[in-house]
């Protein structure tokens, strides 16, 4: 189970994951998400510039899914 403090919940593919930004020892952005199970767990840098919503984790974890299954 995920500790929800902290972290945003959203539903992709009938799966809960929780997603936060954090930025790492330098300074720099860093996207994570994470699957209710805890199996997935992906950590992207990201442009400080843009603007992090809903919508582009979803597109962020399409993505992820559509690199696993070639």
């Amino acid at each position: 189970m995920v500790n929800e403090k902290g972290k945003r919940k959203l539903e992709f593919q009938g799966e809960s994951y929780y997603w936060y930004v954090k930025k790492d020892m330098n300074g720099i952005p860093k996207i994570h998400i994470i699957s209710a199970d805890k199996k997935l767990q992906l950590k992207y840098y990201f442009d400080k510039e843009m603007i992090i919503s809903p919508a582009y984790i979803k597109e962020t974890l399409q993505r992820y899914f559509d690199n696993t299954v070639e």
